[in-house]
Order: C-alpha cells, then structure tokens, then sequence
C-alpha cells in the first residue's frame, strides 16, 4: 500500500527534478483517503516551481492506469513526436479529473499531448489501422479531423510560476 509519505515524496521528485517516476500498478485506490484537497495540494507543489504548467486533465473514466503527459515545445516540425518532446510526465489516473505538474525552464510556448494508459505497459495503444485505442487529449482542446491536430491549435503560453491548462479526453 503507498502511503502519504511515499506518494508526496514521488511528487515532489516529479516537480523539482523532472524525473518520471514508476507507476507500475499503481491506482488511484493507493491515492485515496490522504486527508487532503489533491487539486489545492498539486497547486501548492506546482507554484513553488520558477515557471509550471499544472494541467487538469477531465473525463477520466476509471481509477486505473496512469495519465501520460508529454511536453512539446513551439516546433510545428516535432510536434507529436516522441524524439521531440521536452519531457514526459506520468501520473496515477483519478476518476473524474487528474491533475499534474509540468515544471519549465524558462517562460515560452509550449503544447502537452497526453493519454490515459488504462493497462499501464508505458505504451500509447493503437488499432490495427493506426487509431488511438486509449483516450487521448491535446492542450487547447483543438478539433481533430482526419488527421493529428495542428501545432498552431495546440499551443499555449507560459508566462509565470504556474500556468493552468485543461485538457479533454477523447476515446
């Protein structure tokens, strides 16, 4: 069973050092009944941080898996790719709303792509035609077509010591 103090300390080594931690497994069952508001608690941790993106992520439809969050810059050429992406951040998904802490360097333009890895194998699962077959979301919410959405309806700007962004799952 994770406790308080394991669960704070993981956050915290998410925030100050960018590190992603192992989240083999873990639920939001191991989250639950801290004592505490989670989105004031996030808030808090994410505020410390010279400049963050904390990041809501709704329609979460089970407390399982994990929500797998990776930060793009302002390049159109290496939005969505994976060799592209500044960090990855990976958090236990919580039914209803996630949310979690992206810390920056600097101020600047930025994109988040994320999905809710609902086995946990650190895969983003597709069909056998190449289509998402996990809920997936993209900051700024943009409208998808026929194809990935463009970097230009994607991106937001990170001004201060926290940003707040939402992001909508799809599936």
């Amino acid at each position: 069973m994770l406790t308080i103090r394991t669960l704070f300390a993981a956050i915290i080594s998410v925030i100050l050092i960018g590190v992603s931690i192992p989240l083999d497994g873990l639920s939001a069952e191991d989250t639950a009944d801290d004592g505490f508001d989670t989105y004031a608690e996030e808030q808090a941790l994410c505020r410390q941080a010279a400049y963050s993106i904390l990041v809501s992520v709704h329609g979460v439809k089970r407390a399982r898996g994990i929500i797998t969050a990776d930060l793009h810059n302002d390049d159109p050429e290496g939005f969505l790719k994976s060799r592209a992406r500044l960090s990855q951040t990976r958090v236990p998904a919580i039914q209803g709303m996630t949310e979690l802490c992206i810390t920056v360097d600097r101020p600047g333009i930025y994109a988040v792509a994320l999905y809710h890895d609902r086995d946990a194998d650190r895969k983003f699962d597709k069909t056998w035609i190449g289509l998402p077959a996990e809920p997936y979301g993209i900051s700024m919410d943009p409208p998808i077509r026929l194809g990935p959405p463009r970097h230009i309806d994607s991106i937001f700007q990170v001004r201060g010591s926290l940003t707040e962004i939402s992001v909508t799952l799809r599936k």
